[in-house]
């Protein structure tokens, strides 16, 4: 797969609107599988929001991998501080319009799958 964008969180003025539940970790893993004719669309889509997630205070990782063999095939590796950090994404403005992107032009070739995972190493508080 190639790595299309990893950026580690900086100081952002964009923020949960409360502080930090203290919660354990959210760590998911999606696979999209996307129509040929819409992966670009799609790459500019995920990367629109990628960029801006990564500056939310609540995001430890977020990657956005292609497939090499398969060019509709795309990886998505997200890491949350808490529950509170993943609930605040979904609930912003960009991750709102690149849904709706995907859904209004109908990317999907079929379902997609995502996983929830538990950190083994590196261990949870070593993550930030």
């Amino acid at each position: 797969m190639d790595l299309l964008f990893w950026m580690k969180p900086w100081q952002s003025p964009i923020r949960p609107s409360k502080p930090e539940s203290g919660g354990n970790m959210l760590i998911f893993q999606f696979h999209h599988f996307i129509k040929p004719g819409c992966q670009e669309l799609y790459k500019e889509a995920i990367l629109e929001n990628v960029r801006q997630t990564v500056q939310e205070e609540g995001v430890l990782r977020f990657e956005v991998l292609q497939d090499k063999k398969d060019p509709g095939h795309f990886c998505l590796f997200e890491v949350y501080r808490d529950e509170h950090a993943r609930a605040f994404h979904l609930e912003t403005e960009y991750f709102k319009k690149f849904r709706q992107t995907v859904t209004e032009n109908d990317m999907f070739a079929r379902k997609g799958q995502g996983d929830e995972f538990e950190a083994l190493f590196p261990e949870s508080a070593n993550w930030e």
